[in-house]
């Protein structure tokens, strides 16, 4: 790191060699394309494929060129895509099983590196949640440490990281309860699994989930590593579909609030506990890249620049709002998959919310299966897909039960960037984010890359009509039922 340019450039991207961990994952993907899209004037692009499901690397590396999110960069500027190269390995191995030869290349010619490699499972083992999110984080750290030519290293975090916080400025808090980083990988590498995995509630303290937990850790991990490699923070809140880049509503998983917006269209949810008076802090995916690339700027030794992605000050929305909305554009834009008539209701009780889910989502459930099994259809059993969403609710009640401040100075950088010209090419007007359109652009978005359906406006409007009336007649029998058994 003693020969590395650290000073700010006007364009720090300009023959820029980026590394991108992370780069298979929704935002890493999503960060990717715009760089290849908005700076011709990068280098070269490095990313980090591992063999999956008997899949070679290279195999993954072909089909990951063919994905629907670079079919603008296809279509206008192909050239660009050749300077996306892979180097085998893995993020949860030592040196990330780089070979010596991948090891020594990258090493010598980053100049800028996105670590947005993570497990995002609420209900992660500790073991997997330490060794992906905050063990990786520091293995590539100390990689820093031999590459001559760094600038900048960006970690994006989550803003749910201090759930202990009601206001959280951008800035790194100590963990809570108090942990010390490097006893914590060390406990995760000599304790044994079971045990460490036992331990987990006992050492989370207000973190409910391990995510958020060793997230904290990887932050603390960071901040230590300041004087050593310019480093800065992202921490976006919850990552929805895209508002406008790289196509509006682009989306490619069912992960935190998109799977529940997708399951509310189906009609498979009718309750979720959760305060509809709370702001739902959501961030659209091109927000939090657009954050992304002009914090790689404001990295500087001896300093730790943080921004909070989220838009619960600037423009807040609460959970009713966008279950209002999202049912109301479900229904104009039905999706073929609609098992039910989409409705639902926030509820606080917990025991009120189990109530309606078992009366609400699990006997439908088991009727329709009962029926699929009666008529030897060859469809998809609805039970499971019930119990697994049913699980996605209460993992995330911790969220819309609970409501963060998020302090975001950092628009106010962001403005003047893109006002100077020095990012002129990209946006951050999050004021003026119309939430109505967003859940639009939202909901087709699900439709298209989700379910991956072809409609217009009236194309499924039929359906749709029939699902409410077996809706409306499913409740006049439920009540006529109740009504009996009462009286």
């Amino acid at each position: 790191m003693e020969n590395a340019k650290v000073e700010n450039k006007t364009d720090i991207y300009h023959d820029s060699v980026v590394f991108i961990t992370g780069a298979t994952g929704f935002v890493g993907k999503t960060l990717l394309e715009k760089l290849l899209w908005s700076f011709p004037q990068i280098k070269r692009i490095y990313m980090l494929i591992r063999p999956k499901g008997g899949v070679s690397v290279k195999d993954r590396f072909q089909a990951f060129l063919q994905n629907r999110i670079f079919e603008r960069l296809r279509a206008e500027h192909p050239e660009r895509l050749k300077k996306i190269f892979h180097f085998a390995g893995n993020i949860e191995d030592d040196n990330f099983g780089l070979s010596e030869p991948d090891r020594a290349r990258l090493c010598g010619e980053v100049n800028i590196i996105f670590h947005s490699a993570a497990t995002v499972r609420f209900n992660e083992c500790l073991k997997v949640a330490a060794r992906v999110n905050s063990q990786a984080t520091y293995n590539l750290l100390e990689l820093c440490r031999e590459m001559t030519q760094l600038r900048s290293f960006l970690y994006v975090s989550t803003a749910y990281c201090n759930p202990g916080r009601k206001y959280v400025d951008e800035e790194v808090y100590p963990t809570l309860p108090p942990v010390d980083w490097r006893q914590f990988l060390t406990c995760t590498k000599k304790v044994p699994d079971d045990y460490l995995n036992h331990l987990a509630d006992y050492i989370k303290g207000p973190h409910v989930n391990t995510y958020t937990f060793t997230k904290s850790i990887a932050e603390q991990i960071v901040n230590a590593y300041k004087d050593v490699i310019p480093i800065v923070i992202v921490r976006p809140s919850i990552v929805t579909a895209a508002y406008r880049e790289p196509y509006p509503g682009w989306i490619d998983n069912v992960q935190a609030i998109s799977g529940i917006m997708m399951e509310i269209g189906k009609g498979g949810i009718s309750s979720i506990l959760g305060d509809k008076d709370m702001i739902c802090d959501i961030i659209p995916v091109d927000f939090v890249v657009n954050a992304m690339i002009m914090m790689i700027n404001k990295a500087k030794l001896g300093s730790l620049s943080i921004c909070n992605a989220t838009s619960g000050v600037t423009n807040p929305i609460t959970w009713q709002h966008l279950g209002e909305l999202t049912m109301k554009w479900s229904r104009i834009y039905p999706t073929k998959r609609m098992i039910m008539f989409p409705n639902f209701k926030y509820r606080r009780s917990a025991s009120r919310h189990e109530l309606a889910v078992w009366l609400l989502h699990f006997v439908p459930a088991l009727l329709m299966d009962l029926r699929t099994l009666l008529l030897s259809q060859k469809k998809r059993m609805v039970t499971p897909i019930a119990k697994k969403f049913r699980q996605a609710c209460l993992a995330g009640s911790f969220f819309s039960l609970n409501e963060w401040i998020f302090k975001n100075k950092s628009r106010f950088y962001f403005k003047e960037q893109i006002e100077n010209g020095t990012f002129s090419m990209l946006y951050w007007n999050l004021e003026d984010l119309d939430y109505d359109d967003y859940v639009r652009r939202h909901m087709i978005g699900i439709n298209k890359y989700l379910h991956r359906e072809n409609f217009t406006v009236d194309s499924n409007k039929l359906m749709v009509t029939k699902v409410y009336w077996v809706w409306i007649f499913l409740h006049l029998c439920f009540y006529m039922l109740l009504i009996y058994v009462i009286f």
